[in-house]
C-alpha cells in the first residue's frame, strides 16, 4: 500500500516519471487529513536537512530560497514574505507535518510560480476601486476609503497604460457598484486578471499593516478562521483558478515588500469575498493598511506614499504578465531592494534560485496514509 501511495502521489504531483520512480512523499493521515513531512518538503526543494527546531520553529535557507516554519501556526514565511496556511504545522513523533493542501496550493506556488500550470496570457486588467457612493467603506481622520482606493486605483491604471496594458475600472468615479456588477463586468472578459483596491479597518486600533487575499481553496477555511464550515465544502467559481490567483497574489505581495512603503506584513491569505468567489479569471484583493491605525492612516493620506503603493502594486501585476506570458519568476522581495530602478524589461536577468527538478500538480491528491 505504501509502495501504492509513494506511486500515485508523485504521478500526481507531475514530478515526472524518474522523479516518481525515486521519490517518497511519505504521505500520513492525521485527524483525516493527508500530510507530508517537513523533511520531505526539504528534501524535493534541496533544502538543508536535518536542521533542529528552536522554540518550536524550523528555519531553512539554502541560497535565495527559504522557509520558515512554526509549531502550531498557520504562518509560514517562504523567501522572505508571510503567508497563511490552510491548516496549522503540527508534530507527530518528532517530526514537523505540512498538510498537503498547503504543500500544494500555498508552498509550490510561492517558491516555483513559473510550473504554476494554467497561467494564461492575458490582454486586461480589470481594476476594482472598493466602495463608491453611499457605501462609504472605511473612514479615517483624513479620509474615506471609497476615495482612497479610487485614487489608488487610478494611480495603478496610470502605471499600467504606461507599459501598454489595457486597463478597465470597475468603478472610475464616486458611484455604487454592486458587487455581483463587478465580478460579472470581470467575467464578460476572458483574457483578464482582477485586482480589487481596499483599505483596512478594525475595532483593535493596534490591528495594522499590508495584506493581499485570493480565493479560499475548497475543502479549506479562510485565514479569518480555524474550523471548517459547510460552505466551505462548495466549489466556487474562482476555485476554478485558485493556484493562478494565488500567484498574482504572491508578484504582487514581494512588490508591496520589497518597496519602501514602511508598513507590517499581514502576509498572502485566504477569503471568500464575494469578488473573489464569483470571479472567473485569476482575481485578488489588496489591503492597503488599517485606517483605524493612526501610523497606517497617515501613510495612506500621504499623496507620496499613496503613489509609491499603487507602482508597486502595478509592478506586480506586471511580473505576473511576465511570467503568464514568457513562464518568468515573479521577482522576489529581496530583488526590488537590491535593484530597486531595475526596468521590468531586465527581469530575466535577476539570478533565480537554483531550479528543482520536477513540479507539482496538486490539484488532484490521493486520500491515503494513515494515522
Amino acid at each position: 500500500m505504501r509502495d501504492l501511495t509513494r506511486i500515485w502521489l508523485c504521478l500526481l504531483l507531475g514530478v515526472g516519471q524518474a522523479l516518481a520512480s525515486d521519490f517518497d512523499w511519505e504521505v500520513r493521515r492525521f485527524s483525516g487529513r493527508d500530510y507530508v513531512s517537513v523533511e520531505k518538503i526539504t528534501e524535493f526543494y534541496d533544502l538543508p536537512r536535518g536542521v533542529k527546531p528552536e522554540n518550536k520553529s524550523l528555519s531553512l535557507v539554502k541560497g535565495r530560497r527559504s522557509l520558515l516554519f512554526s509549531l502550531g501556526s498557520r504562518e509560514v514565511e517562504i523567501n522572505g514574505a508571510k503567508y497563511v496556511l490552510s491548516f496549522p504545522v503540527m508534530e507527530k513523533d518528532g517530526v514537523y507535518w505540512v498538510s498537503r493542501m498547503d504543500l500544494g496550493k500555498t508552498i509550490e506556488p510561492a517558491l516555483r510560480p513559473e510550473r504554476v500550470p494554467g497561467i494564461k496570457p492575458f490582454t486586461t486588467v480589470i481594476l476594482d476601486p472598493g466602495h463608491g457612493g453611499r457605501d462609504k467603506g472605511a473612514a479615517s481622520p483624513y479620509e474615506r476609503e471609497k476615495n482612497f482606493a479610487l485614487d489608488v486605483a487610478r494611480g495603478v491604471r496610470n502605471e499600467l497604460r504606461k507599459a501598454g496594458v489595457h486597463v478597465v475600472m470597475t468603478r472610475n468615479s464616486d458611484e455604487f457598484i454592486e458587487l455581483h456588477d463587478r465580478a460579472a463586468l470581470t467575467n464578460a472578459r476572458s483574457s483578464a486578471v482582477f485586482v480589487s483596491l481596499h483599505f483596512n479597518a478594525s475595532p483593535n486600533r493596534e490591528a495594522n499593516g499590508l495584506e493581499i487575499f485570493s480565493v479560499t481553496p475548497r475543502g479549506s477555511p479562510s485565514s479569518e478562521y480555524d474550523e471548517l464550515l459547510v460552505r466551505d465544502m462548495v466549489e466556487e467559481y474562482g476555485n476554478a483558478n485558485e493556484v493562478q490567483s494565488f500567484t498574482l497574489a504572491h508578484a504582487i505581495q514581494h512588490a508591496l515588500q520589497g518597496a519602501k512603503l514602511n508598513m507590517f506584513d499581514r502576509g498572502v491569505k485566504r477569503a471568500r469575498f464575494a469578488v473573489l468567489r464569483l470571479t472567473k479569471v485569476p482575481a485578488v484583493l489588496v489591503e492597503g493598511g488599517f485606517l483605524s491605525h493612526p501610523e497606517d492612516a497617515k501613510r495612506v493620506a500621504s499623496k507620496e506614499w499613496r503613489h509609491t503603493y499603487a507602482s508597486a502594486i502595478a509592478t506586480g501585476i506586471l511580473e505576473f504578465q511576465k511570467l503568464a506570458a514568457h513562464k518568468t519568476a515573479p521577482r522576489l522581495a529581496a530583488d526590488y531592494r537590491k535593484f530597486p530602478s531595475l526596468p521590468t524589461t531586465t527581469v530575466a536577468a535577476l539570478p533565480r534560485p537554483t531550479p528543482v527538478a520536477g513540479g507539482l500538480n496538486l490539484r488532484e491528491l490521493p486520500e491515503s496514509g494513515s494515522d
